[in-house]
């Protein structure tokens, strides 16, 4: 996902992310990491040291180690944190693209990055064509048929999420900047998606009931097939949704099945049906729910139809190219250091005649 930048400095700067990004991917991968503790412990010390150069600091390191983030002096140096806030707006725009859900950018969401202050603007190309009329002798013109185009602009909001560090972790040299990374980029990406899938939704209830079905069958997904490839230039057609609706897309027909069966149990779904591939995507939990009901946020009873590499309904922008890192200037007793990270970013959905909806179980 290229809207989120690495924004390279020095060498040694670079080298600290580079580091960072690969125990986000260690940790990702599920591998292990070899000598991890004393990795880890470098890891906090090059980022303290860095974070401490040219500051007041810089003694202090030099005399105690990373034993000085536990000297509130240390601590609580302005030029410090500034430069820590730094280091974590950046292992953010790094590790984000590592975990960031490509199913709807890829095939729902138009993504743009625009700058500070600006506005996106998106022209809706029609999906019309001329009509062409025969001309008899005599006549001077045949019928004009104007086609219009139409514009969407998307402006972004600000969101945010408060976490916290531990100096005692850095002193230690435990903390794992890699897995603050990614636990901040899985929520971020959770409220991406959650946006995403409410500008869908939002989009369906208000879509052309030719381009909706409700109730699968083979004449409905046929037809919706059909009415998206045609409305939009002939273009192959993707059906997405989650695995539990996709799993539902099988032949009625008896004889039909054999051989269908290994393929189900396998991976859960068919890879293509009636001319269409299908393309399932990961379900996400509503926040606040995972360790109570668990409720899932995508609908497992709606499928989508979007053409390959064509139309995409949803709007997604992003202002800026770096996170923002504001510390919170309070301090809680145990010398943890409260931080608040932001992101500018918009979605919207354009309802049009170009991408068609699928509610099973009607």
């Amino acid at each position: 996902m290229t809207m989120f930048n690495y924004n390279k400095r020095d060498e040694a700067f670079n080298d600290l992310i580079d580091e960072v990004v690969f125990f986000a991917s260690a940790q990702l991968k599920g591998e292990n990491i070899e000598g991890r503790d004393e990795r880890l412990k470098q890891l906090n010390e090059g980022i303290v040291r860095y974070c401490a150069e040219g500051t007041r600091n810089e003694r202090l390191f030099q005399e105690s180690g990373l034993e000085a983030c536990k000297d509130p002096r240390f601590y609580k140096n302005n030029d410090f944190l500034e430069n820590y806030n730094i280091v974590i707006a950046e292992v953010i725009n790094s590790v984000l693209p590592m975990v960031a859900s490509n199913d709807f950018s890829r095939y729902l969401a138009e993504v743009r990055q625009i700058g500070w202050g600006d506005t996106a603007r998106f022209i809706i190309k029609s999906n019309e064509l001329y009509k062409v009329n025969e001309v008899a002798e005599g006549v001077n013109r045949g019928v004009l048929q104007p086609i219009y185009n139409d514009e969407l602009t998307v402006n972004t909001r600000k969101t945010e999420v408060a976490a916290s560090i531990d100096w005692y972790q850095v002193a230690a040299g435990v903390m794992d900047l890699g897995d603050f990374g990614i636990r901040y980029a899985r929520s971020f990406e959770g409220y991406i998606f959650l946006k995403i899938i409410a500008a869908m939704t939002s989009a369906t209830n208000s879509i052309s009931g030719a381009y909706a079905a409700s109730g699968f069958s083979n004449s409905n997904w046929t037809t919706l097939v059909e009415r998206v490839s045609a409305a939009n230039g002939g273009s192959a057609v993707y059906v997405i949704g989650t695995l539990a609706a996709l799993n539902q897309i099988y032949p009625s027909a008896v004889g039909l099945q054999y051989g269908l069966g290994e393929e189900l149990s396998k991976q859960g779904y068919l890879d293509r049906y009636l001319g269409a591939r299908m393309i399932p995507v990961d379900q996400v939990l509503v926040p606040g729910t995972v360790n109570t009901s668990a409720t899932l946020a995508l609908p497992n009873d709606t499928l989508y139809f979007v053409a390959a590499d064509a139309y995409k309904p949803v709007k997604l922008v992003f202002e800026g190219n770096s996170s923002v890192v504001e510390r919170d200037p309070d301090y809680t007793p145990d010398r943890t250091y409260r931080i608040r990270i932001q992101e500018r970013v918009g979605v919207a959905a354009v309802v049009g005649s170009k991408f068609g909806t699928m509610t099973l179980g009607a």
